[in-house]
């Protein structure tokens, strides 16, 4: 009896990683292929997809790290329920993407209007575009820096210089400056990915930082923020 319970959770295993690893095979039948992008959804896919893509791509193209040989797999969810599935554990996220196999899965989508929701009450919506940007560029820095460096790389790094490339946030980035450095902090998520991608755009635009800089480089957090909010002070 031991033994059929333990060769039962081995199946149950090796189900849930092809689940994983081909969604196609399930929920997301509907494909698309173009340029760079193999998209899979759920529903039929609309084809504002292609205006969209083409969004993306420019986007990534000002990426020092773009590498136009990766191929990327999007599966696209028409309602909260399919992205939920593939992604308990970021079922709130807008987006997520499974390291190594890089299957990136997306939220609640409206291909027509370009928009991407997430499972949550405030800060829940964004551009399709900026979010496939997003996820795409993790793949990029994986792909460049390698899976054990990106493992271990501080969040603020990666976050940041995702959100920096992907050019948005689902807070105004005017405003959210003004909302994170001058005492009206938050503790959500739209706000801490907006302070990374402000610290990034900081190091990378004003500082003249490359990204191989910006990675091997040690910053104390603290100091850097000071630095930042007396350059704003000047400039802004």
């Amino acid at each position: 009896m031991r033994y059929k319970g333990f060769y039962f959770i081995i199946i149950l295993a090796v189900i849930f990683i092809i689940f994983i690893l081909f969604p196609n095979l399930s929920l997301y039948r509907n494909h698309i292929n173009y340029k760079q992008f193999n998209i899979y959804c759920d529903t039929k896919i609309d084809d504002n997809i292609y205006k969209v893509l083409d969004e993306v791509e420019e986007k990534l193209l000002t990426s020092e790290i773009y590498d136009n040989s990766l191929n990327f797999k999007i599966f696209i969810s028409s309602n909260f329920n399919p992205y939920s599935i593939f992604c308990p554990s970021l079922k709130d996220a807008f987006a997520a993407t499974y390291p190594i196999i890089n299957n990136i899965f997306i939220s609640k989508t409206d291909i027509v209007n370009n928009l991407v929701y997430r499972n949550a009450t405030e800060d829940n919506e964004r551009s399709l575009s900026s979010v496939i940007v997003h996820e795409a560029t993790h793949k990029l820095i994986e792909n460049e820096i390698g899976v054990k460096v990106n493992k271990n790389l501080q969040t603020w790094k990666k976050e940041g210089y995702c959100e920096y490339v992907s050019g948005e946030n689902s807070l105004n980035l005017s405003a959210g400056i003004n909302e994170v450095y001058t005492g009206s902090n938050s503790f959500s998520s739209a706000f801490s990915y907006l302070k990374y991608r402000i610290l990034v755009t900081y190091l990378l635009d004003v500082k003249g930082h490359t990204f191989k800089s910006l990675i091997e480089t040690e910053f104390n957090i603290h100091n850097l923020e000071n630095e930042f909010m007396a350059y704003r002070n000047n400039f802004f």
